[in-house]
């Protein structure tokens, strides 16, 4: 289906409003003869200009949110199996692959998780940064090559003009996620979706990456969805924050708000086990047991089996994201807190 479903609530590049919507996204995979969700009924807004961090362990869903916006959901073992993606009034899951190809890369991009597996090793990172002016903005060899070479300068590649012609293999780690974000960022996107650029990264090459970021979406004008597990990086460069467990979100709200008030269980839990230079502890404090599987989720809160709050209510049923005044939490415990 190529034809856009306009959403009512959403907005238009002539409207305020959020620039990005998902609602009730369940993105499944096919195990033992049934399907399973890895994403289920998972919505948040992305207002233009935001950056909005999602959090949590690995394999709680974050990276599978970010490749369903992007519709690259791996086929036929996974599918979107129901919800919406609004994007500036399309309705992202209605687009066939032609029309997403289109969008891809250009209006919206996303700088993937490990630039070493990411990037081709037989083409120069000149070709690869290049490539996406090629298709989507029908430049000639000579146009993409010179953009691309600027693109390289702002991401601030050393003696970019000499490392053009050079392959992956040759540029370090860090060097190599500046090239990531640099193909990211060349049709100036409206939304950028970052899958953890700066894991792989020592503290300080970390640092340079992320005020990277916030310098060149301030001059792109765009919105981020910035994914991690490390809530010290969440502190210096998102305005809200989703915590992510188990394919659910299982609470939103703003950086001060979260770091003030933390709500859920398991956005507590997981302050809790960061190391901090104004305590003196012994040894950090752990959250016990293992993440369920997609194949054995429990009835109930999906945390509940893990959870040091836990009554007999919480295994009952699935409990909704509820709240107010931008702080939404799915606890039944601590639904009035």
């Amino acid at each position: 289906m190529t034809t856009a479903v306009k959403a009512g609530a959403a907005s238009t590049s002539d409207t305020p409003g959020p620039i990005l919507r998902v609602e009730s996204l369940t993105t499944s995979f096919r195990s033992g003869g049934a399907w399973h969700p890895a994403v289920r009924d998972v919505s948040f807004d992305l207002a233009r200009h935001e950056t909005l961090a999602l959090v949590g362990e690995s394999g709680c869903g974050k990276s599978m949110t970010a490749l369903s916006i992007m519709g690259l959901v791996p086929k036929p073992a996974g599918r979107i199996a129901g919800g919406h993606i609004w994007f500036e009034g399309e309705d992202l899951t209605q687009l066939d692959d032609e029309a997403m190809r289109r969008i891809r890369g250009d209006r919206i991009s996303m700088i993937f998780q490990e630039p070493m597996t990411s990037l081709n090793p037989v083409l120069t990172v000149g070709f690869q940064v290049a490539e996406a002016l090629f298709y989507h903005r029908g430049m000639s060899g000579r146009e993409a090559d010179r953009m691309a070479l600027d693109l390289l300068e702002q991401v601030k590649i050393p003696s970019a003009r000499r490392r053009f012609a050079d392959y992956p293999h040759q540029f370090s780690g860090g060097m190599r996620q500046r090239v990531m974000i640099a193909i990211a960022l060349a049709c100036r996107p409206q939304v950028l979706l970052a899958d953890e650029p700066t894991t792989a990264l020592d503290v300080t090459i970390q640092a340079e990456v992320l005020a990277l970021l916030a310098e060149l979406k301030t001059a792109y004008g765009m919105s981020m969805v910035f994914i991690t597990h490390n809530l010290g990086v969440v502190a210096a460069i998102a305005d809200r924050v989703a915590v992510m467990y188990a394919g659910e979100i299982v609470e939103i709200a703003t950086v001060r708000e979260l770091f003030r008030r933390p709500t859920h269980p398991y956005t507590e839990l997981l302050m809790r086990s960061i190391p901090r230079v104004d305590r003196n502890i012994a040894e950090l404090e752990t959250i016990q047991g293992q993440v369920p599987s997609i194949s054995a989720m429990p009835p109930g809160c999906r945390f509940a089996p893990r959870c040091p709050l836990r009554e007999p209510r919480c295994e009952a049923a699935p409990p909704p994201l509820a709240g107010r005044s931008g702080h939404h939490v799915r606890c039944v415990v601590r639904a009035g807190a």
